[in-house]
């Protein structure tokens, strides 16, 4: 007769909800209970009525207070109460207190509770049972002394162990004599926490084992069957991780051995309700070691094997069922066979690339696999759940079965990969790479292979490139873009995208195939011959380098690529590369410049593809060592750069040529500039910048093998008659085709490029008509139409260029706010001769600095501080240098006088004092000495090349420094950019990794993130698109945090935000910068359960200064090196998140 009708589960999470749902197929009434910190978990409302605990009661102690779950279901009128795993499940005066109740306690009798409950009483009754046993003590050890005479007599290694409970908690490893105190207190104090019972016993180490269990079950009428082994060799810290049932290492007669030993064991004592008998395996002997009284984790894997429901089993056997009865209807021992391999993976909120530290916060997104032949087991396995640093790490259960082992482990190798849970860390990866590893497939494995195999934990980390996107589109919807004005989304008018088709741009031909196929003195001999104009088109670099900062995204020119290769194909080159590209691209618009460059190369086949190239300055601001340029232009060229114009800052033709020696050894054009600088008109100007000199000049980079000569008019100082002079006398003095560069900054572009052409020049840079002018370069359609009925014609597509121009008129609204101050033609160009690419970067820093308004003051300054300097050749970076001066003369109202006097107590900008060290080369005139020896201050300087000073770069080291800091695989292009720019290449890193590829947004979310009810469609891989919806944005809570809301691809998701405009008086820790190794910074959320240090004390290396615990697990902070503790940030019982800094050392020398 059915007599439990409401039943009372004392446990929480995944093997609560287990258990109401085979209580609700027997048609059974379910009560839960749960803690204040479990109010949102799923068990909580998976039962038919639900009760709070206590709510005094801590997180552990809602499950383990025997008298509050004993009056919770008095209260519910239960007529039985199942335990689960772990908590009560063990303890037999939980059992009692049922008892004496009258409430059924659904498991073992008293009896075996208690003969079980304690490990040593198991081990006797093992004995007595005639199982063989692993040498250990006769009863629990109470203290440390007796702890050290076993260990004595005994040897290492040894293993203590709680004499209540499982699943690794009071369990330590202790291999030498040294290491026993400090494990015998810790286990004491975790079994304590974890099961309300200190007491510990040790017993001898079996290292390399196998440990298999076998499923038993018992009823009231004397039978017992078993349910053949499960192998939970694969565990961590002696916690399962995964399991396989039936085990695939053991031979049939020793399977046959250990079943006949566990019933044997559990006749012997008249067992009752299901047990798992636990044995340790060493090649053909076997050891007992536990009985574990209740079911296990894994007991999903025997139900999938046999098909028979052990819970189910379990329930009606309390009620007083017979196994072979009518309503079990359990097969006989002989007719009890397996089918297939079942495989459980437990899936943890724990980071396996960080020695397992549990993990805890908010699941933002959860999706779960499925499938013929797979099952899940979850407690908290939903969006939205909350997950605690309190309770044990398990996530969700993932089983998955199969005739075979093989398509077991495929099919939980595939499992694995569909699932998706983002928001806290989980052990999903490593959990495949088990699945990949020969060594488990193969079933040879023991105890020890996590710990023997080490390529479980190379690791990829998740892309997760949705969670990251939505990230940073809430940050930049919420907290703005730096030097954006904070603004809704503008309604940007829309552009058609005019695009070709790859087969159109496959059959393209151009100067790229003349150079693939003849070399680059087939391409220069080319040019000279001739009779129309050839453009270079600089809309991918200078020109939006020049108008607007260098901030034009890859996708914007992603978009227009394959019309731009059509338009093109009868120019000399797009010059898309070089430059501030690479400082704008990882500092600002974290993207990476590289695979800017390769992929507009695959786009754009059948084009030159033109980079500026600062000779000894690579990309960079300083001088760096000649392997470093040689390095550069390797790579460059092998992603795609055909041209390299290069020059240097102060026209010193030694420093090119290092640069234009690997341009050549790369079989690329090498384009040797003469920057222009002064008026070859106004001999009162200059009595060095002369037509002579740049003659001169001309005549030495035909000897150094320059294919082509080119003149850099960087700050459009050329005026038309000046170029028709110079373009003349160079086109006589040499026989290298010319290719002139000049900026519209004073509107005279276009009557300089008619002189130029009539003069006889073969190349000139252009850009589209909604791109060019100002300070960027004349217009290319304008140009074409000037040149009409005049002997030379510009050679290109004003059809395309019109809608080129079309499309970039709209792109460039995007970039509002990164556009120059100049609307017009600007004359003074002629008097401050700033460089068009610098303007529009110095009215930026002039912005940041807070000199905006005092931006006329600063272009004053940049000519004064240019004769201050003794009249040098300014472009980047020695341009640099005179706008750093400027700005820091006008900003500390400073006059020429001023450094002059007071210098000597001035601290001026690193790239100043540089300068006058000789860093970046010679002027031609020579250093302003007096000034010279104000801002050096008694350094020294140098009159050589300065990269004959500087020590080659080691690239391996190189290598190894950046796999420290960065997740994907350290590439060459990686070390190349990191040397160059080390600060804002490991910003880039941090930024990708926390954001993603932020290349693949749209430019308008990239810069204003989105609206409310707006959605964008976002590419994130060939065939891959993400759909996202903003559905609104909650108000700031009390921490200053917004909620935004999106559907992304159709599912909710959430997403937490800072809002950094927002104050709050909460009380936030430091955190722990990783780079400091005197800071200590939390590993894992949880609390500080003991403080062993104080402010001033004086450590040793390794001496432990504070104990934390998370989900159960302790960890003991150990001191790095001898030191002093000069900072301490956290007390007994404070709760910690991940980083924050816990205790910073002093180090002793």
């Amino acid at each position: 007769m059915k007599q439990i009708k409401n039943l009372l589960v004392a446990n929480r999470g995944e093997i609560a909800i287990r258990i109401f749902r085979a209580a609700a197929e027997l048609n059974i009434s379910t009560v839960a209970i749960y803690s204040n910190e479990d109010k949102s978990s799923l068990h909580r409302y998976k039962a038919d009525e639900s009760y709070l605990v206590g709510s005094d009661l801590g997180p552990a102690e809602s499950y383990l207070n025997i008298e509050r779950i004993i009056e919770v279901a008095l209260r519910a009128g239960v007529d039985a109460i199942h335990p689960g795993y772990g908590f009560l499940s063990e303890n037999e005066k939980f059992a009692r207190r049922c008892a004496e109740e009258g409430i059924k306690f659904i498991g073992p009798h008293l009896e075996h509770l208690d003969m079980f409950g304690d490990k040593v009483k198991a081990r006797t009754t093992a004995i007595q049972a005639d199982l063989p046993v692993i040498p250990g003590t006769d009863g629990p050890i109470e203290s440390f002394e007796a702890a050290q005479q076993f260990a004595k007599e005994a040897g290492y290694p040894l293993m203590i162990k709680a004499t209540s409970g499982g699943g690794g908690k009071g369990m330590r490893i202790v291999r030498e004599s040294s290491e026993l105190e400090d494990a015998f207190h810790r286990a004491k104090s975790e079994a304590e926490k974890s099961f309300g019972n200190s007491e510990v016993y040790i017993e001898r180490y079996i290292d390399n084992p196998k440990h298999i269990e076998v499923q038993v079950i018992g009823d009231e009428q004397g039978n017992i069957i078993h349910l053949y082994e499960r192998d939970c060799s694969v565990q961590r810290r002696h916690q399962k991780v995964v399991e396989v049932a039936p085990s695939v290492g053991l031979s049939p007669s020793l399977r046959e051995r250990i079943c006949d030993a566990a019933i044997q064991l559990m006749k012997n004592i008249e067992y009752v309700n299901a047990g798992t008998v636990e044995f340790l395996v060493s090649g053909d002997e076997f050891f007992f070691i536990e009985v574990n009284p209740r079911v296990q984790v894994e007991h999903t894997i025997t139900e999938m094997i046999t098909g028979i429901d052990i819970v189910k089993t379990q329930i009606l056997v309390a009620d007083g069922e017979s196994l072979f009865g009518n309503r079990i209807a359990m097969p006989n021992q002989s007719d009890i066979q397996t089918l297939g391999y079942a495989i459980q993976c437990r899936i943890t909120t724990e980071d396996p690339a960080n020695d397992f530290m549990p993990d805890s916060g908010t699941i933002i997104a959860y999706r779960s696999s499925g499938g013929f032949g797979v099952r899940l087991d979850a407690g908290d396995g939903f969006q939205g759940a909350e997950i605690s640093p309190y309770y044990d790490s398990l996530l969700v259960k993932l089983s998955t079965h199969a005739v075979s082992f093989k398509q077991a482990e495929e099919k939980m190798e595939r499992s694995l990969r569909e699932m998706r849970i983002r928001g806290v860390k989980t052990n999903t990866p490593f959990l495949i790479n088990v699945m990949r590893n020969e060594k488990f497939r193969s079933g040879d494995y023991t105890t020890k292979f996590i710990e023997e195999t080490p390529e479980l934990f190379d690791i990829a980390p998740t892309l997760d490139r949705g969670t990251k996107t939505l990230e940073y589109i809430g940050n930049v919807t919420i907290n703005g873009f730096p030097n954006v004005e904070k603004r809704p989304k503008p309604d940007y008018e829309s552009t058609s995208i005019p695009k070709v088709p790859q087969k159109r741009i496959n059959q393209l031909t151009g100067t790229k195939q003349i150079l693939d196929e003849q070399g680059p003195t087939a391409v220069a001999d080319w040019v000279r011959n001739q009779k129309d104009v050839l453009i270079t088109d600089t809309t991918f670099r200078d020109a939006h380098q020049s108008l607007l900062a260098t901030r034009v995204r890859t996708k914007d020119m992603m978009n227009i690529a394959s019309k731009t290769a059509e338009v093109f194909k009868d120019s000399f080159s797009l010059e898309m590369w070089g430059g501030a590209t690479f400082d704008v691209a990882y500092n600002f618009l974290k993207e990476n410049p590289w695979e800017r460059l390769e992929r507009l190369r695959k786009a754009i086949p059948n084009v030159l593809f033109q980079m500026l190239l600062r000779a000894s300055n690579a990309v960079g601001y300083k001088n760096y060592p000649d392997n470093v340029i040689k390095k550069f232009v390797h790579e460059s060229a092998k992603a795609g750069v055909d041209v390299f114009r290069i020059f240097d800052s102060l026209n010193w033709v030694d420093q090119m040529k290092v640069a234009n020696e690997a341009v050549q050894e790369a079989g690329k054009i090498s384009e040797g500039a003469i920057c222009y600088t002064g008026d070859i008109l106004n001999v009162e100007r200059s009595n060095v910048y002369t037509l002579e000199y740049y003659v001169k000049m001309a005549k030495e980079l035909e000897r150094e093998a320059f294919h082509i000569l080119a003149i850099k008019d960087m700050a459009g100082l050329l005026k038309p008659k000046a170029a028709n002079e110079l373009i003349g006398e160079l086109k006589a003095a040499t026989h290298l085709p010319i290719h002139l560069h000049t900026h519209d900054t004073s509107g005279n572009g276009l009557l300089t490029y008619k002189q130029a052409i009539d003069a006889g020049v073969d190349i000139i840079d252009t850009a589209v008509a909604s791109m060019s002018g100002l300070t960027s370069q004349p217009s290319a359609n304008s140009l074409y139409y000037a040149l009409n009925g005049f002997p030379r014609n510009l050679r290109t597509d004003i059809d395309g260029l019109e809608e080129l121009s079309h499309y970039w008129s709209v792109v460039r609204s995007y970039y509002a706010d990164f556009e120059s101050d100049i609307k017009s033609p600007n004359t003074e160009i002629y008097q401050h001769e700033m460089p068009g690419g610098q303007y529009s970067n110095l009215s930026q820093q002039a912005k940041s600095l807070g000199l905006g308004e005092r931006f006329d003051e600063v272009k004053d300054m940049y000519r004064r501080v240019n004769f201050l300097f003794g009249d040098i050749v300014k472009v980047t970076p020695s341009s640099k240098v005179v706008g750093d001066m400027a700005l820091y003369i006008v900003q500390n109202d400073l006059d020429e006088d001023a450094v002059l006097s007071e210098g000597y107590k001035l601290d001026f900008p690193e790239s100043v004092v540089s300068f006058f060290k000789g860093d970046i080369g010679q002027p031609v005139n020579g250093f302003n000495r007096k000034l010279q020896e104000v801002i050096l201050k008694g350094q020294k300087s140098i009159t050589e090349r300065p990269g004959e000073y500087l020590e080659p770069v080691d690239f391996e080291v190189v290598r190894e420094e950046l796999s420290e800091k960065q997740q994907d695989e350290v590439t060459e292009q990686d070390m190349i950019s990191y040397v160059l720019y080390p600060k804002v290449y490991n910003q880039y890193i941090q930024t990708k990794e926390k954001y993603g590829n932020l290349s693949l947004l749209d430019t308008s979310t990239f810069l204003f993130g989105m609206r409310n009810g707006e959605t964008v469609e976002i590419e994130i891989d060939t065939g891959k698109r993400l759909i996202i919806k903003l559905e609104t944005i909650s108000e700031p809570d009390e921490n200053g945090k917004r909620t935004i809301y999106y559907a992304m691809n159709g599912q909710a998701r959430r997403i937490y935000i800072q809002d950094e405009n927002v104050k709050t008086n909460a009380n936030v820790k430091p955190k722990a910068d990783k780079s400091n190794p005197n800071h200590i910074g939390a590993q894992m959320p949880g609390s500080v359960t003991e403080v062993k240090v104080v402010v001033g004390d004086e450590v040793k290396a390794n001496q432990p200064l504070l104990i934390t615990e998370a989900m159960k697990m302790e960890t003991t902070i150990q001191a790095p090196f001898n030191g002093v503790i000069k900072q301490l940030n956290v007390a007994n019982g404070d709760a910690i998140a991940t980083g924050d800094l816990l205790i910073e050392i002093e180090k002793q020398s």
